[in-house]
Formats: structure tokens, sequence, C-alpha cells
């Protein structure tokens, strides 16, 4: 957990601070909305792009943009190699180190530390599950296609222009 110094004050008997206990930075994208330009994505290909909290993977998949941090919350590592899949209509993405999995969409952890390296295995799962951090869940940012062709992410739902309704 990060802390941070919320408050300050001086008086004539001496200091007085006050410290709280913030959550991961993740819930700080909520806060203010942030953008990111990204070149253009071809459908099956993804993109790392530097995000205000660390690396989100943009990647085109069945015909819709994906955004989501590129950083597997269990031990931090990246999931730019990760499996994409598409069922039901729903893409997810899968850590190919723990098989953490995750929805493209909400960024929801759907299946948290079942195996290692790809392979499932309850074992491994129950040691790895001791290391690292608890079930978390994954940012997942909107993607909206410039007219050029580029991609701009964003922590925030794009505005439509009521005149276009």
């Amino acid at each position: 957990m990060k802390t941070a110094l919320l408050s300050v004050s001086f008086l004539a008997t001496g200091t007085q601070a006050f410290v709280a206990t913030l959550p991961r930075a993740k819930a700080f994208t909520q806060l203010r909305a942030t953008t990111i330009d990204c070149p253009a994505v071809g459908e099956g290909e993804r993109e790392i792009v530097d995000g205000p909290h660390g690396p989100v993977l943009v990647a085109k998949v069945a015909g819709s943009y994906y955004a989501v941090d590129a950083t597997c919350p269990h031990l931090n590592l990246p999931m730019k190699k990760g499996k994409i899949e598409v069922n039901d209509g729903k893409a997810t993405i899968t850590c190919n180190f723990h098989n953490s999995c995750f929805d493209m969409k909400t960024g929801k952890c759907d299946q948290w530390v079942t195996g290692a390296l790809g392979v499932e295995n309850g074992f491994l799962s129950g040691l790895m599950n001791k290391v690292g951090s608890e079930k978390n869940d994954i940012t997942a940012y909107y993607v909206t296609e410039k007219d050029d062709g580029s991609l701009m992410v964003s922590s925030e739902a794009p505005r439509v222009d009521e005149s276009e309704e």
C-alpha cells in the first residue's frame, strides 16, 4: 500500500501530521481523465503505449479495440504476450505467467492464478497464490479511432455530441 500525507498543521504545542493509506494507483484514473495517443493497430495485433501508471496494452480483436493495463497485478509481470481470446462475444486476456484472466472491456478478473507458464496446475496455483498480491482487476480504458486511423486511449468515456444524435 502507498501512503500519502493528507494534512499537516503546525500548532504552538507541536506538529501534527495525518497520514492515510491510499488504494493502488488504479483508483487515480477515476479522478482525472487521462488521454494517450496510439498508432493504428491492425486486426489481431497489439501495441504497448506508456500510460499514466505504467504500460497500457492496446489491441484490436474481432473488429473492436480494447485497452487494458499491460501488467498483471499478481506479480506485476508484463502481459504483452498474454493470450487474447473471444468467447461468446467477450474478449479476454490471460497472463502467460500464472494464467490470471481478465475481461478486456471491463478489466474485471475472471480467473486468478490457476497455474504457471500457461499450464493449469492446482499445486502450482496454490503456491503462486501465496506470493504476490490478492485477486485484483486491471484498468480498462476507452479506445476511439481518429480520422487519420490512429487511436486515442482514454480513462474517460468519449462524449457524444448531442447534435449528432
